[in-house]
């Protein structure tokens, strides 16, 4: 049997330790070779994966691309409207008309600008989707041939599920405008200018009526009442300033006065003219008196006053319409058959009987006669108030000039209050239109569903005919080719909830303000800080862009509390914290590797007829460009090398910055 050649008596024969060590050798070559061949089998699927990973980061950039369009939009639309807010509140400001046009124009300019960039925007993304898929087969492409080496080539392409876009962008084309915001704006600028002018008329009134008061030129109302009534302290009050007067201070000033001079006046002599001075002085004291106990002033809601300060007879004409010409209040006595009317009973002409007592009016009535000796008439009583009126050094001469501007202050003071009802009710109307108008913004966003959308299905090819190494093996095994190889693989998007793009937002602020040099500043020249912190805001799971514009408003000057500006901007301020706007999803999109058939059978895709096509494209074409070809669903244009979504206009600026995609960077190769 041959035994005896390996085996004898002894033990194993030199022939059987060959042989044996020729066998355990040739096994062990053997399986070296076949770990070699297996490895680089194994590679063709971890080209597949690598693939179909670098195409759906192609289509997670994309999403990104979107993403950050849709946030420019929100952005602009509400900076716009910021700015429009703040006009609308500071055409309620007296004084800040100019301001207000200023921001009225910019707002609308940035509506403007947001229509066209999001309508630009929204064409820019269609045609980039449109050349996504050829993108996705070149990255893939691209990536598989990057991983040949030791004499073995790969070739590979990815298809995107599903192969067209399904996105929506319609709520970018829908477009804002504040048309009605303007409108009201004006109007309430109108209302503005009105309660402004009556108010500095009533101010005007009010300083002049003061300074008769309590300043003297050459004398005041408040020096009078010192001299001639002796009147001091709480009874004679100065007020620095017309902010702290009132014509209340006036009317109290005049009460007492009248009262101190009617205690003290008595005739300074015998003398019957002093006799009928004296008396007509002390008539005159009590009627004006009695007028200064009737005045009042009161102010009352919404800026009216109540106020009633009273004229006082200066002369006889005058005298006849207040009840001093019909007070029988004069002594008669009968003289030579007629009756006399006397200033006093100790009037010498007074030497008849005691008739009684009768008024002035009754002598110009030819019911009694005058005195010859006294003269006593309305006349006098009229001269009584006509000197003190008529010269500088008089009580009455003041007196009149608070009377007057007391008058012209009440209607201006009306004026002013029906001006604010109106201005008011304006401000409220511009607060609805704002609101309607800001209400488009709360649509929902755009439906991002791009080629890819479902995932990506990568096929990687390796052409056979490659050597086994034999170096080592080849005094123990026989030449061998690798055979030809095909790998698939899928890839599909998962949302990182911990991670977002919005570090792209801050970038685009950062590169503005580099390029724009971007700064804070006022209200007006504040709105591209105002649109930094909001575009950042939209991109924040965080950000409040309601805060964000309260701010803004807030920084407004001039507005005072109580007033109609307050009551708007708190009203504006409230429309944007009540604001619930859907904003952009900024969660970043990663690849993952799937299952091919779930990521085929989301986009409904004919698995064998679409695995049929790719593997005979890949097989027999040597270039991406034959491949697209064959499945006539690329168009790649190999001389493009970026592409610009839109031009995104950097408010509070006459300068933009364009969105644009390299395409060698996000295509590998295009």
């Amino acid at each position: 049997m041959g035994v005896e050649l390996f085996v004898d008596e002894g033990g194993y024969t030199t022939v059987a330790v060959a042989t044996a060590l020729l066998v355990s050798l040739s096994m062990v070559f053997c399986v070296a070779s076949a770990q070699w061949t297996l490895s680089r089998s194994a590679d063709l699927q971890e080209v597949a994966d690598a693939s179909s990973v670098a195409a759906s980061n192609a289509v997670s950039s994309f999403y990104a691309m979107a993403q950050v369009a849709d946030a420019c939009v929100l952005s602009l639309g509400l900076t716009g409207f910021a700015v429009m807010g703040a006009g609308l509140v500071a055409a309620a400001i007296p004084g800040k008309q100019g301001m207000s046009d200023e921001l009225l124009r910019r707002g609308s300019e940035l509506l403007d600008a947001r229509n066209r960039f999001a309508c630009n925007a929204a064409k820019g993304l269609r045609d980039l989707e449109g050349m996504l898929p050829g993108i996705v087969a070149s990255r893939s492409w691209s990536c598989s041939r990057a991983n040949s080496s030791g004499g073995l080539a790969y070739r590979g392409v990815a298809m995107p599920y599903p192969m067209a876009s399904q996105s929506d962008y319609s709520a970018l084309l829908r477009g804002v405008e504040g048309a009605d915001v303007l409108d009201a704006a004006r109007r309430l600028q109108d209302a503005t200018r009105e309660s402004e002018e009556a108010r500095r008329r009533a101010d005007e009134s009010c300083a002049r009526a003061w300074k008769a008061d309590c300043v003297d030129a050459p004398r005041c109302m408040l020096s009078r009442a010192r001299d001639l009534a002796g009147l001091v302290g709480t009874q004679n009050p100065y007020a620095a300033s017309p902010e702290t007067w009132t014509f209340g201070v006036a009317i109290r000033r005049t009460r007492a006065y009248y009262a101190a001079r009617l205690s003290r006046e008595s005739p300074s002599s015998d003398d019957i003219v002093e006799v009928t001075n004296s008396a007509c002085r002390e008539a005159f004291y009590r009627y004006a008196l009695d007028e200064a106990n009737a005045a009042w002033y009161t102010e009352g809601p919404g800026g009216t006053v109540d106020l009633h300060v009273p004229h006082l007879a200066r002369n006889p004409s005058e005298v006849r319409e207040t009840w001093l010409y019909d007070e029988a209040r004069w002594p008669c006595t009968e003289e030579s058959g007629r009756i006399v009317l006397h200033s006093a009973l100790s009037c010498p002409g007074a030497t008849g009987p005691a008739a009684g007592f009768q008024s002035v009016a009754a002598i110009d009535r030819g019911e009694v006669g005058r005195c010859d000796v006294c003269a006593m008439d309305v006349s006098d009583l009229g001269a009584v108030a006509s000197i003190s009126t008529s010269a500088s050094n008089g009580y009455e001469h003041y007196w009149q000039i608070v009377v007057e501007e007391a008058m012209s202050f009440k209607q201006a003071r009306d004026e002013l209050a029906e001006a604010e009802s109106k201005a008011r009710q304006v401000a409220d109307e511009g607060k609805r239109a704002f609101e309607r108008a800001i209400d488009r913004l709360r649509g929902s966003r755009p439906r991002v569903c791009p080629p890819g959308a479902c995932g990506c299905v990568s096929f990687a090819y390796r052409n056979g005919g490659a050597a086994v190494p034999s170096e080592l093996t080849k005094a123990f095994l026989g030449e061998a080719d690798l055979g030809a190889g095909v790998a698939v693989s899928a890839s599909a998007l998962a949302v990182d909830e911990d991670a977002s793009d919005g570090g792209v937002l801050a970038h685009i602020v950062d590169v503005a303000k580099r390029t724009e040099g971007l700064g804070a500043g006022s209200v007006p020249d504040g709105i591209a800080e105002l649109w930094g912190r909001l575009i950042v805001s939209c991109g924040s799971a965080y950000g409040d862009v309601g805060d964000v514009a309260r701010e803004y408003l807030i920084r407004l000057d001039g507005v005072s509390g109580g007033s109609v500006g307050a009551w708007l901007r708190d009203g504006v301020a409230s429309v944007f914290g009540n604001l619930r706007l859907s904003l952009p999803d900024m969660r970043m999109r990663k690849p993952v590797l799937a299952n091919t058939s779930e990521v085929m059978g989301m986009a409904g895709a004919g698995q064998l007829s679409q695995v049929r096509t790719l593997m005979e494209a890949i097989s027999s074409d040597g270039s991406i460009e034959g491949v697209a070809r064959r499945l006539g669903a690329f168009s790649i244009d190999g001389d493009a090398r970026s592409f610009t979504i839109a031009e995104l206009p950097i408010p509070g600026t006459h300068g933009s910055m364009p969105l644009t995609v390299d395409l060698v960077a996000a295509g590998g190769g295009l």
